[in-house]
């Protein structure tokens, strides 16, 4: 598979300064997934999903831009799919 500098689905989080009502979110913003990406959530889904869902993982951190403090997150599969990817990858390494 050729590299892709989007490898996992990336998402853009600020507070809804604009927020009217209770209705409305706290948090929102744009998101990101590369194609690839998405053919590999589908594949974790396959191998790992239950049928119904696939367990996902994320991990955020807050930081500072020109439109004041926002929270970028990432998601990914979870881990027994990751672990299984890392080990198929260590494993092509001809040495």
């Amino acid at each position: 598979m050729a590299e892709r500098k989007d490898d996992k689905a990336v998402l853009w989080v600020f507070n809804n300064k604009e927020k009217k009502s209770d209705k409305q979110p706290d948090f929102s913003g744009p998101g990101r997934i590369h194609k690839d990406v998405l053919k590999d959530f589908v594949e974790a889904y396959k191998e790992v999903g239950d049928g119904q869902t696939l367990e996902l993982r994320c991990a955020g951190w807050t930081k500072q831009g020109k439109q004041g403090p926002y929270t970028f997150i990432l998601i990914e599969p979870a881990r027994p799919y990751n672990q299984q990817k890392a080990q198929e990858k260590d494993d092509d390494i001809p040495f």
